[in-house]
């Protein structure tokens, strides 16, 4: 019984796991203050979640500190634009809903253009967390790691939409995941997900692809 409380024992590294991902979601939260950096900020965060999996490193603060400040040059350009695309997106669906309140070929183009720029996303920032490269081969191999594992890919856009999804489902459920995600809800949703894109990365690794 002793054993079970002790240093390395499972109720420990439970513990340890919760308070790591309270400490990140505090993190992200407050370099996502701008708006404009959420994107550098979930690649930092991909990048503590990956050092967390692998290596069980704890230091949330200096990895996110490092990762973020390594990768903004990469990332915060990707993160202007799909800020600026989600707001574009946001806007039409609003108008064509709310104003027009008609479906039209311009509705469906422009949620196709989301979910493309959902299941995309779904690699890029855990490709400029992981690699070096130039913002034209980060995109060519987010895209192409995208189709290739697409299944994976859908996974991973169906965890954000589900979350959504719920949001919206109604006023009491909205408010509860706001909480949760005040606290935890962000970084356990990226530390879930850093599971599947991490067996992704590894694959190509093995075989020299990436």
């Amino acid at each position: 019984m002793n054993a079970f409380f002790q240093v390395d024992g499972p109720v420990y590294r439970v513990l340890m796991k919760i308070w790591s991902l309270l400490v990140l979601n505090l993190c992200i939260l407050v370099t996502s203050i701008p708006l404009v950096t959420i994107g550098v900020s979930i690649s930092a965060a991909y990048a503590t979640c990956f050092k967390l999996i692998d290596n069980n490193d704890t230091r949330i603060v200096q990895n996110y500190s490092e990762a973020f400040k390594r990768n903004f040059k990469q990332a915060i350009g990707f993160s202007v634009i799909h800020f600026l695309l989600f707001l574009i997106i946001v806007i039409d669906i609003w108008y064509f809903t709310q104003v027009a309140k008609t479906a039209s070929f311009s509705l469906i183009g422009v949620v196709i253009v989301g979910l493309f720029m959902l299941l995309c996303g779904q690699f890029l920032y855990g490709y400029i967390a992981r690699y070096q490269d130039s913002a034209k081969v980060i995109f060519i191999n987010a895209t192409k790691l995208c189709l290739a594992n697409i299944w994976t890919s859908l996974v991973l856009a169906g965890m954000t939409v589900g979350v959504l999804f719920v949001m919206l489902t109604s006023p009491v459920l909205f408010v509860f995941v706001m909480y949760i995600s005040i606290f935890i809800g962000l970084s356990f949703m990226i530390f879930l997900k850093s599971f599947l894109v991490l067996n992704v990365f590894k694959k190509y690794e093995k075989t020299k692809e990436i």
